[in-house]
């Protein structure tokens, strides 16, 4: 059996303390541990229950699997932001009844456009306007 190590406690609280998912070059520069350390920290964190992923454009993702989270990615900055609330629970419980099934859990990740790039588009067109 694979002991935790101090590479992986590490790794694992930078997870852990991160609002957002986090991607293993991010968590690269916030420790003095290789990538490759990295990549094979996230897998044992991964086989092991501790962390989850998902990949989108290429680039996977890791975060707590302890905690529910939903998230929401911006188009244009690509930045991502944790949101607390989640409203799905009576929509799973529907679900379940209806189909016979039973959820364990879910995942939701929106994507749009956030409020600061929506302002600046929004300035953006103003003043385009403006010199028309």
């Amino acid at each position: 059996m694979e002991r935790t190590t101090k590479n992986r406690e590490i790794i694992l609280k930078i997870i852990k303390e991160s609002e957002v998912p986090i991607t293993a070059y991010c968590i690269s520069k916030q420790c003095d541990i290789s990538l490759p350390t990295i990549y094979r920290a996230l897998d044992f964190l991964t086989r092991g229950g501790e962390i989850k992923s998902f990949t989108l454009e290429h680039y996977t993702y890791y975060y707590s699997s302890k905690e529910h989270k939903h998230f929401f990615r911006c188009t244009s900055c690509e930045r991502l932001f944790p949101l607390y609330e989640c409203f799905v629970e009576d929509y799973e419980k529907r679900l379940e009844e209806s189909m016979g099934i039973k959820i364990d859990e879910h995942f939701i990740l929106f994507s749009g456009t956030c409020k600061e790039c929506l302002q600046k588009k929004r300035q953006k067109d103003q003043e385009e306007s403006e010199k028309l």
